[in-house]
């Protein structure tokens, strides 16, 4: 079992990597509740399929650009 060692430790690694991720992901989002902060931007939509929530008919390269402004 001696040639399975080192995959056994690269499997706890990612194991306790993923936990230790998925701890500090939980923390952000209840973070991020509680402290309520302002939106510094806010990204206007101005691709016609985000803001019809369709493809384009035609498909073609006449769509405009998408801008964001701050």
């Amino acid at each position: 079992s001696d040639y399975m060692l080192f995959w056994n430790l690269i499997s706890s690694i990612g194991s306790l990597a993923t936990i230790m991720f998925t701890f500090m992901l939980t923390f952000l989002i209840i973070e991020t509740m509680i402290s309520k902060k302002k939106i510094i931007f806010h990204i206007k939509n101005n691709n016609t399929e985000w803001m019809f929530n369709i493809p384009n008919m035609t498909h073609t390269f006449i769509e405009n650009n998408m801008n964001f402004y701050k």
